[in-house]
Formats: structure tokens, C-alpha cells, sequence
């Protein structure tokens, strides 16, 4: 226990490093000419950082009292709210139209700047998507019955199901986390916005963090060479 507890923290610690080496590097990068929307960039960085901010004192709590306790199951709460966003990053990849990086005839141009956009902002993608992984690990962790593989295949299908809906919600809908302080107009927009491409779409990006965190949990379980 706690060797996997340091092992988190270490990840957690590198993560943190990540993403302040990001923004410096995208800081730096819009002083040298290269065309960034940071403002949109680092928003929704930051709001994919907010399962990790919440599932940290959730896997400590938890850890330490060995069972879920009014507060753990509060921030576990509000960790599935904001999971969503980490999952959300990987539409952004509309973003990377107008820039320029094929030509009329089919040929990929040499824009320097063009293919920095590209790198930095599926970088940002891939920190984003790392960081609710890493979080949905912590809170399965601590979850009850993580050996059993019934359990496990239906409680990350729950999530990743969650997970798809929501991205669904926020880049379609337009709606926000903290919309649930409204429970009835959330409700009912939901209500009135399903149709076969909701489910699709849902399904769509369900399975494809499910099978991301397949590999990220495989990774974590992992027991590193002497």
C-alpha cells in the first residue's frame, strides 16, 4: 500500500511539473510569434486538472481511514462532475482547422508555426485526457470490490458512460459542470436533447476512454524493474 501510494504521488508530482512546464512553454511560445489561443488552452487545462485536484484528498482520506466517509464521497462526487473535462479535451481538436498545414494540391506545408500549434495543443490534449485517468485510478483504488472483474468491467463502463455523456453535454449543449445548481432546467434541457446521435456520440467517446484507461490501469499495476 505504500509503495503504490508513493508511486501515486510521484505521478501526481510529474503531472504537476507538466503543466506548469505547458503553460510556460505556450507563454514563451505566444512571445515568439506562434498564433495560440492560451486563453481557451489553459480554461479547459484547467478545468481537466479538477478531477485530480478533487480525487488527491479522496484517495488520501480514504486511504488513511480505510473506508469512504461523508467528505471522501463528497469530493468523489465532485470528481465525477468534473471528469467529463479531461475527456473533453480530445474535441478540441477542432481548434486546429485554418491552420494551414496542407495545401491546395494535398501537399503538407512546412509551417513551422502551424506544426507547433498542432504539437502544443495535442499536448495539452493528451495532459488533459492523462489527467482523468490518473484521477479515475485513484478513486478506483479505493473502490471496495476493484478485484472483482464483474464489478470492475461494470463500474468503469458506468463511468466511462458517464464520462461520454458528459463530453456530449459540454461541447453540443454548451453546458457547464456547475449547471447542476439547477437541477430542473438541467433536466430539461437534457430531456429535450436526445436523439440517436447523443447515444452515439455518448457510446463513442465512452469506449474510447474506457479502452484508454484499459491501458492506463494495466500501466499502474505494473510493478517497475529492479
Amino acid at each position: 500500500m505504500k509503495r503504490r501510494q508513493k508511486r501515486n504521488m510521484m505521478l501526481l508530482g510529474l503531472i504537476l511539473a507538466l503543466h506548469l512546464i505547458y503553460i510556460l512553454a505556450g507563454l514563451g511560445l505566444r512571445k515568439a510569434g506562434i498564433q495560440l489561443n492560451l486563453r481557451w488552452l489553459f480554461w479547459n487545462l484547467g478545468l481537466a486538472f479538477m478531477p485530480v485536484a478533487l480525487a488527491v484528498p479522496a484517495y488520501l482520506l480514504t486511504s488513511w481511514r480505510r473506508h469512504w466517509g461523508p467528505i471522501s464521497l463528497g469530493l468523489a462526487i465532485g470528481w465525477l462532475l468534473f471528469l467529463p473535462n479531461a475527456c473533453y479535451m480530445v474535441t478540441d481538436l477542432i481548434h486546429l482547422q485554418g491552420s494551414q498545414l496542407i495545401g491546395g494540391n494535398g501537399v503538407y506545408l512546412q509551417s513551422l508555426s502551424g506544426w507547433v500549434r498542432l504539437i502544443y495543443i495535442v499536448g495539452g490534449i493528451l495532459m488533459a485526457l492523462v489527467d482523468g485517468l490518473f484521477s479515475t485510478s485513484l478513486i478506483h483504488q479505493n473502490v471496495k470490490w476493484r478485484r472483482n472483474k464483474v464489478f470492475n468491467f461494470c463500474w468503469m463502463s458506468v463511468i466511462s458512460l458517464l464520462c461520454g455523456y458528459g463530453v456530449y453535454i459540454g461541447r453540443f449543449l454548451r453546458l457547464n459542470t456547475w449547471d447542476v445548481l439547477q437541477p430542473k432546467t438541467l433536466l430539461l434541457t437534457l430531456l429535450q436533447n436526445i436523439d440517436k446521435f447523443t447515444i452515439l456520440f455518448s457510446f463513442m467517446l465512452a469506449a474510447f476512454y474506457f479502452a484508454a484507461y484499459l491501458i492506463f490501469d494495466k500501466l499502474m499495476r505494473s510493478e517497475p524493474h529492479a
